[in-house]
């Protein structure tokens, strides 16, 4: 077996500001910095190589190493893997990309929920639909 090894910024080590699951988060994306196709990771693989468990907690950090400017994530389709990046200019064309995107996500999802639960409520009798013509 042969050993490798990743060199770390000490000050992100004594960065109270992270928990070491971010640490750990960044140095793992750290470590495909060199890739010619740009540095892509999936979710899945930095859930199974940290232990957590689910992906909001997982989006959570990786939403805290981007507010804390140390790199920015940008998922081109949906179920694919993030782009990530550390470099500045980039990261600032990513942000404004994003901006707002999470947040028309929860929109739809709410709406989509709300409407189930109307639905179940006119089929168990519950609530009377006002869309229906009535006689």
């Amino acid at each position: 077996m042969s050993w490798t090894f990743e060199k770390v910024d000490i000050e992100l080590l004594d960065n109270l500001n992270l928990n070491s699951h971010e640490k750990l988060i960044y140095i793992l994306i750290c470590r495909f910095k060199n890739c010619k196709n740009g540095i892509n990771v999936s979710n899945k693989y930095l859930m199974r190589r940290t232990g957590i468990k689910s992906e909001p907690t997982l989006r959570k950090y990786l939403d805290n190493l981007t507010l804390f400017g140390l790199l920015a994530r940008h998922q081109p389709n949906r179920n694919r893997s993030n782009n990530y990046t550390f470099d500045r200019n980039k990261m600032q064309e990513i942000i404004r990309m994003n901006n707002g995107k999470r947040q028309r996500i929860s929109k739809s999802i709410k709406q989509k929920i709300l409407s189930k639960k109307v639905k179940a409520e006119v089929q168990q009798g519950k609530v009377i639909n006002l869309k229906q013509k009535v006689r």
